[in-house]
């Protein structure tokens, strides 16, 4: 193995800065292997606490047993599971270091087990997610190491150490094949992504920071390094783009738009500085890249805040040169209205009648939502006796009230808000109208206190109509929480912190209630596909016992009726393969061949055929739900027919099939009813390929969007359940019918972001949109 402390040291002018490269290197590893190592640290007690309340809800002992036993086992090797980790970790960086690649991961999946493929695709899929999170950070961490390797005079290609891939990997390789039991497995992998992102992000920043605070970026290296040849495409995010050209058709929607997208190129090429986008969303910086605004080249990286700030200038001048040709600027050549002035009159109406807020949300008011907060500012100004007229707003305030009525008509619109969720936001204006004016931080940092709680309370609100008692009280809760930030805030920004965190404890609880409920909505849709696969397969094997065949009315009453039960009921019970189900059709097909000697005058093989069928006939007539004397009267029956070979015989026609009509799912009617239904066949291959936890934005008559989510799988008929945010059941459709739904556009298969980011794309389209001069056109 090569060390860094020997690289370079044939080379006495580069001795300095090679030991000082190495001394940064070190810092680097020891930070990011300290700090991942955390992501196990408590891991496994939290995973037994989740084995412990789900052994509370599950029927299956022995399951619970399996996991909790496993999860004791896990738990008492918890050092050693550390180890290997944080081992897995460095190795990463002396491979970097020795500039050899990582040992290839096998990717034939042919010999794997169900236990182990379902590892690979849960590690594969965080890490996909994970690339795409931290797009940026990655590309700028690649440059920065790419210009450390250079001081450290390695050369060559090298993969990132720090890539998402490697932490996952090295937690995937800690479990030995079919280990971990199915329910415990995805404990495991679901606890693991959702600890590991706050940790690479914060990985990610430090590192960053490192470098760069050590002079180490794209433009401190050398000019020999600077002459060399750099590939376009890091090592941060292989993984998705290898294996989609190597699969040649695979698909995979995670981030992704399934249909009527425009293909959308994505500038991943390094600026001269840390890309500005880190604290966004990776569904966000893909709409700046999509309009040109990612950073590339050597042009100086710029603020999303910039970006929209300019954006809103332009609309907000063609709006006034539409409505007023003579306006000038704001506030220009004159004196504009002070900070302090504004602010006085945002905390007098914080209190007021929220209904002008709320009517402009719904559309009541045919003004945009920023219009009417700035009229009630003026007549507020007006009150307190300042001339609005010749003290104009100043153009970071006027900024401050478009941004806030956008994002919040754009919030309104995203979601299913009902009655009581628009008085919950009619509230909120005023207190997020002064936050913007003071810090205009909130639309651009993901963490910011003020996000968190717009996001909990629009979790909350979604879809909720408040049917259930649970819902009611989540919808109280929110009700509260708002009113306490209505009524204390001024300017600390902790009551938005601490009415986030109540709100979302709240919201945690209903999720694990709504994942039991999940659970059993799918469980009976579950029954009910196999009652229906089992009538039908039934259907058949009586429809050919009883055509083309004479029996008498009493033998083909039992096939028709008993019989049939009898054979649904093992169907269900044992299984179609089952010896039970087998020695239930045994029993009919020896009544027809009964039936038949009898109508041959074989009277000594009719008597031991009875005899022979007295339990089996007796179990047949239980599970129909007859008592002894029922069932004794109905052999008796059929005994009395079969004792004359001249009893009447004929063919009968088999009873109607029972049909369960569940009725067409409401949202089906979007894509013009499942008789008629019109769906590309490549959509519908696509749909059959989406996994459970895969989000969704469904689209009502009115263009409405809201966040949904695959929830479930029939391993039958492949129908998916989709719920919304809360876990409520949306509908249960086949790939045919969503693909329908996705033809007609209304439903959109792609990651879905928290609410605050959905809105903040939503209010650069717009921005962007309403800017365009190409629009324009095309409405002239």
């Amino acid at each position: 193995m090569t060390h860094h402390h020997d690289i370079g040291a044939g080379s006495g002018s580069r001795a300095g800065p090679a030991r000082d490269a190495a001394r940064v290197l070190e810092t680097l590893r020891h930070d990011a292997v300290t700090a991942l190592g955390g992501v196990l640290s408590g891991f496994w007690s939290a995973i037994e606490e989740q084995v412990r309340l789900a052994a509370l809800a599950r029927h299956d002992y022995m399951v619970a047993q399996e996991e909790r036993m496993a999860v004791l086992e896990l738990n008492q090797r918890a050092l050693e599971l550390a180890t290997r980790f944080r081992k897995a970790i460095e190795t990463e960086f002396d491979q970097w270091l020795a500039d050899r690649p990582a040992p290839p991961v096998a990717d034939g999946l042919s010999l794997m087990s169900e236990g182990e493929l379902e590892v690979h695709l849960a590690a594969q899929q965080i890490v996909e997610l994970m690339d795409h999170q931290f797009l940026h950070p990655l590309a700028a961490l690649g440059d920065r190491l790419d210009a450390l390797a250079a001081r450290l005079g390695i050369e060559g290609v090298h993969a990132n150490p720090l890539r998402p891939e490697v932490p996952v990997i090295a937690f995937m390789r800690l479990f030995k094949a079919d280990e971990l039991p199915a329910g415990l497995r995805t404990m495991v992998f679901n606890q693991f992504d959702k600890r590991l992102p706050g940790i690479l992000a914060e990985v990610y920043a430090r590192a960053n920071a490192s470098l760069d605070a050590a002079g180490i970026g794209p433009g401190a290296v050398s000019q020999q390094a600077q002459t060399q040849p750099r590939p376009v495409v890091h090592a941060a995010a292989p993984a998705r783009s290898t294996r989609h050209d190597a699969a040649g058709e695979s698909w995979v929607p995670d981030g992704g738009v399934v249909a009527h997208a425009e293909p959308e190129s994505h500038v991943t090429t390094g600026g001269t500085d840390a890309p500005a986008y880190g604290p966004l969303s990776a569904g966000l910086m893909d709409v700046l890249a999509a309009h040109g605004h990612a950073p590339a080249g050597t042009a100086a990286p710029r603020g999303y805040r910039d970006l929209v700030r300019e954006q809103l200038h332009q609309w907000r001048e063609r709006r006034a040169h539409d409505m007023t040709p003579d306006a000038g600027a704001d506030g220009a050549g004159g004196p504009v209205l002070g900070m302090s002035q504004l602010l006085s009159v945002a905390r007098m109406l914080q209190g007021d009648d929220p209904a002008p807020f709320a009517r402009a949300l719904v559309g009541d008011d045919r003004r945009r939502l920023g219009d009417v907060i700035r009229d009630e500012l003026l007549r507020g100004l007006r009150e307190l006796g300042v001339d609005t007229e010749q003290t104009p707003l100043r153009r970071e305030d006027e900024d401050a009230i478009d941004l806030v009525g956008i994002l919040f008509q754009a919030l309104f619109d995203a979601n299913d808000l009902l009655q009581q969720a628009r008085d919950i936001y009619g509230r909120l204006v005023m207190p997020y109208l002064k936050v913007a004016l003071t810090d205009d931080s909130m639309f651009n940092q993901r963490a910011h206190p003020a996000r968190r709680l717009l996001d909990a309370v629009t979790e909350a609100c979604d879809g909720n109509v408040g049917d259930t008692p649970q819902d009611r009280d989540l919808l109280d809760q929110a009700g509260r929480v708002v009113d306490r930030v209505v009524d204390e805030y001024e300017s600390d920004q902790a009551v938005f912190e601490l009415a986030a965190g109540e709100l979302r404890e709240r919201l945690d609880q209903q999720r694990r209630r709504a994942d039991v409920a999940e659970r059993r909505a799918a469980e009976a849709i579950h029954g009910r596909e196999r009652l229906q696969q089992a009538r039908r397969s039934v259907d058949d094997m009586v429809a050919s016992r009883l055509s083309e065949r004479r029996l008498t009315a009493a033998v083909a009453f039992f096939l028709d009726r008993h019989w049939r039960h009898h054979l649904t009921q093992t169907w269900l019970r044992d299984g179609p393969d089952s010896a039970r189900h087998l020695a239930a059709i045994g029993i009919g097909d020896a009544m027809a061949q009964v039936d038949f000697d009898a109508a041959h005058a074989l009277g000594t093989a009719v008597a031991d055929e009875l005899l022979a069928l007295q339990v089996p006939l007796a179990e047949c007539y239980s599970s129909c739900g007859l008592d002894a004397n029922a069932a004794r009267d109905a052999v008796a029956r059929i005994i009395a027919a079969l004792a004359l070979p001249d009893t009447p015989r004929s063919v009968h026609s088999p009873q109607s099939p029972e049909v369960e009509d569940e009725g067409p799912d409401p949202a089906l009617r979007l894509a013009g009813g499942h008789d008629a239904l019109a769906f590309d066949p490549t959509i519908a291959v696509r749909m059959r390929q989406l996994r459970v936890g895969q989000w969704l934005r469904l689209v009502d008559d009115n263009g409405r969007e809201s966040a949904a989510r695959v929830a479930w799988i029939s391993p039958l008929t492949q129908r998916l359940l989709i719920v919304n945010r809360r876990g409520i059941r949306r509908m249960v459709v086949s790939p045919e019918e969503l693909a329908a739904l996705v033809g007609a556009g209304r439903a959109v298969v792609r990651a879905v972001d928290a609410p605050f980011d959905e809105a903040m794309k939503q209010l650069w389209q717009q921005l962007n949109a309403a800017n365009d001069p190409a629009g324009d056109a095309a409405t002239a």
